[in-house]
């Protein structure tokens, strides 16, 4: 995996912006980078933005969002970054947290908001989130300037952000969630949602018709008439969309690759990214 800090170090362009605890939590204050050309970006972060002015937008997995101010969005690693852009009068915060550090919180599933995040990772904060949140992060930087040594600080940083987590649980339960931007119905958000959960593992069209109570048939033409793309397409573009992103942004070996997307053998999985690429997947990495 290619580390998501190193790129930020790489094109951050105020430096001054980033507070950091070793190589598992960065805190960026009203940061400005560039980050064009390195996506899709396989994301192995936990990154959670505050908007206080301006806006902020990009597309995760398949969906497209735009952030604007009092807006809060997490994207969770494993998910796929596409595209990210901040406005030229963005203000507001941006916090980075390692695969390591958010297993040394010991929250995992049991955190109720995991689920609603992976649904709709984009709340419209109320003014009592806000400040929750700006009081997290401030406590954060305070830490981490201390002189207090590095287990100290780090036990400290532990403590603070899973009590902001399990706090700001019940507290984004009840906040606006707000969904990607797209003219879609219900239904079409649905079967986009279990499919960009599901796709590692179900690549069939009559998987996600009976988990949503319809007619294959019906299914299909519903999300065709809907969205001018087949059911079946929405399935290869969220598949292929993780495949590209490992490509580009991890070394893992093209054998590794079809394993975590669920292929039973290398050779099929090539097989079917030919099919939708046109290419080979040791192709497409080397055209990068």
């Amino acid at each position: 995996m290619i580390d998501f800090a190193e790129i930020l170090h790489q094109d951050i362009w105020n430096p001054e912006s980033v507070t950091a605890a070793s190589d598992d939590l960065f805190i960026l204050d009203n940061p400005r980078f560039y980050l064009s050309g390195r996506f899709p970006y396989k994301n192995d972060w936990l990154i959670a933005t505050l908007c206080e002015s301006g806006s902020a937008g990009g597309v995760i997995n398949l969906r497209e969002y735009r952030v604007e101010k009092g807006g809060f969005i997490i994207i969770l690693p494993g998910q796929v970054i596409v595209q990210s852009s901040l406005s030229d009068d963005f203000k507001g915060r941006i916090l980075l947290m390692s695969q390591r550090f958010i297993e040394s919180l010991d929250i995992g599933r049991t955190l109720t908001l995991t689920a609603a995040i992976e649904n709709r990772p984009y709340y419209q904060l109320k003014e009592d989130a806000i400040e929750l949140t700006q009081a997290y992060i401030a406590s954060c930087k305070a830490m981490i300037h201390s002189s207090g040594s590095g287990s100290v600080i780090w036990d400290s940083l532990r403590l603070l952000t899973r009590a902001f987590f399990l706090s700001a649980s019940p507290m984004l339960s009840h906040q606006q969630g707000v969904g990607s931007i797209g003219p879609y119905g219900r239904l079409t958000e649905d079967f986009l949602t279990l499919v960009e959960r599901e796709y590692r593992h179900h690549r069939e069209l009559d998987y996600y018709a009976r988990r949503l109570n319809r007619n294959a048939k019906y299914l299909s033409r519903h999300i065709k008439e809907e969205t001018g793309q087949t059911a079946t397409d929405w399935i290869d573009k969220c598949v292929i969309l993780d495949a590209e992103a490992q490509l580009l942004s991890t070394k893992q070996t093209i054998l590794e690759i079809s394993e975590s997307l669920g292929f039973s053998s290398q050779s099929f999985f090539g097989k079917y990214f030919k099919r939708v690429k046109g290419v080979s997947p040791k192709e497409f990495r080397a055209k990068d």
